[in-house]
């Protein structure tokens, strides 16, 4: 009779699940490569330009009759959408074949693109929401008037909060978006990539819109955009399906682009 104990036996995980596991570990990994970049690169272009916001804020009460709206409003209700996109354009086609390399796929690394631009886009957000809360507070100290042109129909502290969220809406669409056009070149080749570009800028026209900012709101014209709630229920709306688009467009390319051997 035997005397031994019996252990149950674990079954292997399946091969569907170890890609599974291995697909979440690499879109980690790009997101955290994506988040990265963006804190670090943030960081020193919001301190660059705080420094040059309140230089200007200063001088212009110094040596003239001071400002009637935020330098953030000046550039069109926000500025860090341009930085956002080359970051876009440059992270993720540098990180391609280090990422494929380390077992990755090319599956994972849209998604963690993706998730990265979007926890970059939310802290670009939140920078901008604080910027802005200081900037009010520094007028107010000089008797000056804080106003906006630019941004969703919201006046106050409650205009500045629903920045957080348009700005997060931006800066993520315009990473995807830079993402997006880089990927077009590498899978397209420069004639169709050029032409595909056309259609990754429709997500950052649509953004543009949604939040009442950028170049495309200039254009179109503030007047012509919906106002009070229905322009703000549009507007985050809009900015959501920006997003949506922009990585639909990094996915369509992305996942099928060939690795080309190193010469």
């Amino acid at each position: 009779m035997s005397t031994g104990t019996t252990h149950p036996v674990t079954a292997a995980p399946s091969r569907e699940a170890l890609v599974r596991a291995a697909d979440r570990r690499g879109a980690r990994q790009a997101a955290a490569v994506s988040v990265r970049v963006v804190t670090v690169i943030g960081s020193w272009y919001w301190v660059i330009f705080t420094v040059v916001a309140v230089s200007v804020i200063v001088g212009s009460v110094q040596f003239g009759s001071g400002l009637d709206q935020g330098v953030v409003d000046a550039q069109i209700g926000g500025s860090s959408r341009w930085f956002m996109m080359v970051l876009g354009t440059v992270v993720p086609a540098a990180y391609l074949r280090l990422h494929v390399a380390a077992g990755g796929t090319r599956r994972s690394l849209v998604t963690g693109t993706v998730r990265g631009g979007i926890v970059g886009g939310a802290l670009i957000g939140l920078v901008t929401a604080v910027y802005m809360v200081g900037e009010r507070a520094l007028f107010g100290a000089l008797d000056l008037t804080w106003s906006r042109e630019y941004g969703l129909p919201v006046d106050g502290y409650a205009g500045i909060a629903l920045t957080l969220l348009t700005e997060t809406l931006v800066a993520a669409t315009y990473y995807l978006v830079g993402a997006a056009i880089s990927a077009g070149y590498y899978r397209l080749g420069m004639v169709r990539g050029t032409v595909y570009v056309l259609a990754t800028l429709v997500p950052a026209a649509l953004v543009d819109l949604a939040s009442h900012t950028g170049v495309t709101a200039l254009i179109v014209g503030l007047d012509n955009l919906p106002d009070g709630g229905p322009g703000v229920l549009l507007g985050l709306l809009g900015g959501a399906v920006a997003v949506g688009l922009a990585a639909w467009l990094l996915s369509v390319p992305l996942r099928s682009v060939p690795l080309r051997p190193t010469p």
